[in-house]
């Protein structure tokens, strides 16, 4: 009897451990769990649509929570991916976020987490919102706005290796032109490369191999040129 509480108690440590250590993930489960907010079933079957489109299929199923305000601690504008190995990642919408560009762009972060696994973790934040940017077509971040942030005499220079941490990405007031920045790299590299590269890319990654940035070299200088 001794040894069943025993054997009981270290899964109950280690089911604790693993969503303390994922507490991003399971904050926004807790949210998902407690909100009667739902997102609208037309948006979600076009963001899968589009992301379908730039993968070739999607293997994600994603839980969506919608909210219009701050939600156990959760205040976001537009919208955020929460992934942990295992399980599916949660999405969530804030009140600007109910548009297809929005949740599409979530979307690829959510199939990208899926079809990595643990590898997820190799992927550094500019290509992982490079390639959400594909589906998302804001004009803040497009090409055309990149050039004109560039063009400001005040704006430091983005540069790949600047931006492979999200501490470093989601710098504040460096968001605009580092997600611009990010979706001109990533469509530069795609143009040149072919539409079935992000799949090639990420099916190759191994665990004892680093990223290859050097591919994206020659698009990190053309849109630097801006």
């Amino acid at each position: 009897m001794r040894k069943v509480r025993w054997i009981f108690g270290i899964m109950v440590f280690m089911v604790a451990l693993f969503f303390a250590l994922n507490f991003s993930w399971t904050h926004a489960a807790v949210a998902w769990l407690v909100t009667k907010s739902e997102c609208p079933a037309k948006l979600i079957v076009l963001a899968k649509k589009d992301v379908a489109a730039l993968f070739g299929s999607t293997r994600s199923s994603p839980l969506w929570v919608c909210t219009t305000k701050p939600l156990l601690g959760l205040d976001i504008s537009h919208g955020t991916t929460r992934s942990a190995l295992f399980l599916p990642s949660i999405i969530v919408i804030g009140k600007k976020g109910p548009k297809r560009n929005v949740m599409a762009h979530e979307y690829v972060h959510a199939e990208l987490a899926a079809r990595l696994g643990a590898r997820y973790a190799l992927i550094p934040t500019w290509f992982d919102e490079g390639l959400a940017m594909q589906v998302d077509y804001r004009r803040l971040y497009t090409p055309r706005a990149l050039a004109r942030y560039l063009r400001r005499k005040e704006v430091q220079k983005p540069y790949l290796d600047d931006l492979a941490s999200s501490f470093r990405f989601y710098r504040r007031g460096k968001g605009r032109i580092n997600y611009a920045f990010a979706n001109c790299v990533v469509k530069n590299w795609l143009k040149a490369q072919g539409a079935k590269q992000p799949l090639k890319l990420i099916t190759n990654i191994e665990w004892k191999k680093s990223f290859p940035i050097e591919q994206f070299r020659k698009a990190e200088q053309r849109c630097l040129l801006r």
